[in-house]
Formats: structure tokens, sequence, C-alpha cells
């Protein structure tokens, strides 16, 4: 779930795993699989960084918390 604002400035919550299109025309309009769009007052790019950042917290749930992938520096 990813937190965005609507153009009034009213926070919601939104599955990001139903995320189809998010498109700037030049408002940001996100449309959902089930057809529902939201004009929100976040950028693109932003809403991008938002579900990375959500899948890689549920990614890590599964690995205690911690990235399964070396940090830098380390080796295999």
């Amino acid at each position: 779930m990813i937190t965005l604002r609507r153009i009034n400035g009213e926070a919601f919550t939104i599955n990001a795993d139903l995320i189809e299109t998010v498109e700037s025309t030049p408002d940001t309009v996100i449309r959902l699989v089930n057809g529902h769009r939201y004009v929100v007052a976040e950028p693109m790019d932003e809403i991008v960084d938002l579900v990375v950042k959500y899948r890689q917290k549920v990614l890590f749930s599964f690995f205690g918390g911690k990235s399964p992938l070396p940090e830098d520096g380390e080796r295999d």
C-alpha cells in the first residue's frame, strides 16, 4: 500500500499491486486494473519510487527485514 494525496490535498492509500498505468496529462492519473481512476498531486516519478520502495519492503519482509542482496563492497 502507498499513501498519496488527491488534488485537494486529502491523503488516501492505494494498493500498489493493482496499479495498471500512471500517466502525466499534465495531472498525474493512476488507473487500476479494476478500471478505477485517481488524479493525484504526486508526480509520476514519485509514484514509481513509492511503488519500488513498497515492493522492496514486501520482499525484504521475507528475509527478516534484511536485503538478500550483498551490501556494497561485499562479495559472495
